[in-house]
């Protein structure tokens, strides 16, 4: 026989087990008369920018270059689902150095926003081709992204194809 502290006597531990259950289930009515509810939850605002909240667009970049005639790197960052690029927060590309061509500026930055009062910037400068052969134009985005109530960075990378022929 077990005894607990509480002077209860029972027969075994499974005995003890069934009348605590048998306990519990004669309190819940009681319980679940106190519990509210809630009513549907109202949907949370979105607090964080992903990378479907922009799109990347290096389609005004020249993709056939020739040697001795100079092409174009282009970049647009377009904002998505209400979210805006912030006109005044820093805003940079890094265009990496490549065997291929040779940037003109190698950092562009909102200096050199092609209308510095665009929704959605876009960034030139001029890539000169060095030797024949295929490759890609890597670049390194970052810039703000935001809402009526916040702000985030986001940083991307972007790699456009090119070919430069003789």
């Amino acid at each position: 026989m077990k005894r607990l502290s509480v002077g209860v006597v029972f027969e075994s531990m499974s005995t003890m087990r069934l009348s605590i259950s048998a306990l519990a289930l004669l309190a819940l009515p009681a319980f679940a008369a106190d519990v509210t509810v809630p009513a549907a939850a109202e949907p949370v605002a979105e607090d964080r920018a992903t990378k479907d909240d922009y799109a990347l667009d290096g389609a005004g970049t020249s993709t056939s270059l020739k040697i001795g005639k100079d092409g174009t790197f282009s970049l647009k960052i377009t904002p998505k689902n209400g979210k805006k690029v912030h006109p005044d927060a820093p805003l940079e590309v890094a265009i990496a150095d490549n065997a291929l061509v040779k940037a003109g500026k190698a950092k562009l930055s909102r200096g050199d926003l092609k209308d510095k009062a665009s929704k959605e910037p876009e960034v030139t400068t001029s890539l000169r081709p060095l030797k024949a052969g295929t490759g890609t134009v890597d670049a390194t985005v970052s810039f703000f992204l935001c809402t009526d109530a916040w702000c985030q960075r986001m940083s991307d990378k972007i790699q456009i194809p090119i070919g430069v022929s003789e």
